[in-house]
């Protein structure tokens, strides 16, 4: 059966054409599966007679040994994402279909051949959206160039917050974007190899080994992008992220130039987009360590190498310990204690957040309890939420089962989303924000300042509290700009019913203005730092009272 996507290479042609191509799928597709660790557990004849094996002779080998570009795919599918695209098997173009399930996935692929691809726009060796080369002819021009020793530059370009275009104006929009943005550099680099491949992924590449050269081509791109974009009546201004490998300097194989060339491009992303980077030996090192804590984090769960602790939040006008918040720690058994800092930002972009996630929430619940049996007194426990938790359809269900199962009062949580996650898909996170309230459940904004910084929308959502940033509570004392931010979200906040907390706070000089300000909690290291759950229980036995003490 030919796919969709590949009907245009039967465009047109006669009875003896299509019976040709029918006949090459049947001699040419490949079928391949490979457990969770990328190793083969299934080939069909097809690939086997590729390296001359046997089909047992495959199984139990890593893939990566016959396919060398195939760890983005394998990435994918660790994700649970279905990929696709083009993979290089023994010089050929395979276009490969990789499926998940079960810890496993599947690969449909075949191959094309030469005689396939000589129609020019119509063939899969020309993007269709864009009229750019496509993925698998940028890889064709790159080995021919690799073969023949001619240095050259890659420039791996991608459009920064293309998703929020297509969820904002739909994807229609979207693709006149990327037609626009083709033109654009095709206007200024026509003479030069230009490919588009999936989403908002461009590539160029132009021979020469002068960095300087390289330099002025990525600020020309750059410079292409000052100008709006026109969508109709939409005007947007796009900006782009740009990482740059070198052959033969970095690399003299393919799939790495363009791994090194992308792993440059997400540290242009990681800085705020719109810039440029050239890969070095210190981003592969940093890669190379972010992949090794991502490995991890999977062992850490089935180990119990995660601990939680838990900070006291201050009722200002008591003094009494009135809620604590559930913060995340990691000790690796070689890498000693890994900061959130590091190792949450990797678990967000996997789905391994939603299994920390997970873990988080049972092991507050598990605490709570516990601390009912001991008869402690009521400690309400604050629990930060992931974008890609919150976003779960069945994150209701699932709190209220984690409840059930511990037969807790859903008030004894308080989940906390930050300012940013409130403002994406407004309507839906109003939707989930109400019914979280409706089971009974605290809900508070989170980090409240460093996102949009908008106060009118706070009453559009179901929400309890806010909780201003530590920025903010910081540079109150020396800034009066800062005080007036701390000032009007307080009374904003107070005018709907609000309570307020403020994060960070260090000295008496902070709680002093925060009292007369009459904001209603606070937190920080001015009172406590965080606890294990049975340095919390002390503290809590011995005095619910905490004046201030410098920790």
């Amino acid at each position: 059966m030919i796919d969709k996507k590949n009907s245009l290479l039967v465009h047109d042609a006669t009875a003896q054409e299509v019976e040709a191509i029918g006949q090459l799928f049947e001699r040419s597709t490949i079928l391949i599966i490979t457990n969770e660790q990328g190793k083969i557990t299934f080939v069909n004849e097809v690939f086997a007679k590729s390296f001359g094996l046997d089909v047992d002779a495959a199984r139990g080998q890593e893939l990566t040994a016959y396919i060398s570009n195939a760890h983005e795919a394998l990435q994918a599918t660790r994700s649970g994402n279905v990929w696709r695209g083009a993979l290089q098997i023994d010089d050929a173009a395979v276009y490969v279909n990789v499926i998940p399930f079960d810890e496993q996935a599947l690969w449909i692929g075949y191959y094309i051949e030469q005689w396939q691809m000589e129609r020019h726009h119509t063939s899969p060796f020309y993007d269709q959206r864009t009229g750019l080369f496509s993925y698998s002819q940028l890889l064709h021009a790159m080995s021919t160039l690799v073969k023949k020793n001619r240095p050259f530059v890659l420039l791996s370009i991608n459009l920064d917050r293309f998703k929020f275009i297509n969820d904002l104006l739909g994807y229609e929009y979207g693709d006149v974007l990327l037609k626009q943005v083709a033109n654009r550099l095709k206007n200024v680099f026509d003479s030069h190899i230009l490919a588009h491949y999936q989403q908002d992924q461009f590539f160029l590449i132009v021979e020469t080994d002068e960095e300087k050269k390289a330099e002025t081509i990525a600020k020309q791109i750059l410079q292409l992008f000052m100008k709006p974009f026109q969508l109709e009546h939409h005007e947007l201004t796009v900006s782009p992220s740009i990482g740059i490998s070198f052959f033969p300097k970095h690399s003299d194989n393919v799939t790495t130039l363009m791994t090194l060339a992308d792993l440059a491009l997400e540290t242009v992303k990681e800085s705020g987009g719109n810039g440029y980077c050239f890969y070095t030996n210190e981003i592969k090192k940093m890669n190379e360590e972010k992949l090794y804590i991502q490995n991890s984090i999977r062992k850490a769960l089935e180990n119990n190498e995660f601990t939680l602790y838990y900070q006291p939040i201050i009722d200002i006008s008591s003094g009494n310990v009135d809620a604590v918040e559930a913060l995340i720690r990691w000790n690796h058994p070689k890498l000693g204690p890994i900061s959130p800092a590091t190792f949450i930002p990797i678990a967000e972009e996997t789905n391994l957040i939603q299994l920390i996630g997970d873990w988080v929430l049972r092991e507050v619940c598990r605490q709570s309890k516990e601390w009912k049996k001991k008869n402690m007194p009521h400690i309400q426990i604050a629990v930060n939420i992931s974008i890609k938790q919150f976003l779960q359809a069945d994150l209701v269900q699932s709190i209220s089962n984690v409840l059930q199962t511990y037969n807790l009062d859903p008030f004894c949580l308080k989940l906390e989303i930050t300012e940013s996650m409130a403002m994406h898909h407004m309507d839906y996170v109003r939707a989930q924000l109400q019914s979280l309230k409706e089971l009974g459940i605290q809900l508070a904004i989170d980090d409240f300042g460093t996102g949009y910084s908008s106060l009118s929308y706070l009453k559009k959502l179901p929400v309890d509290m806010i909780k201003i940033d530590r920025t903010f509570i910081q540079d109150m004392v020396k800034h009066s700009y800062d005080l007036s931010i701390v000032r009007a979200v307080i009374q904003v906040a107070h005018s709907l019913n609000m309570k307020v907390v403020a994060e960070g706070v260090e000295t008496s000089e902070q709680l002093k203005i925060l009292c007369s300000e009459r904001c209603d909690k606070a937190q920080g290291y001015y009172f406590s730092k965080p606890l294990l759950a049975k340095e919390l229980e002390q503290l809590l036995q011995n005095k619910m009272k905490l004046e201030g003490r410098s920790q």
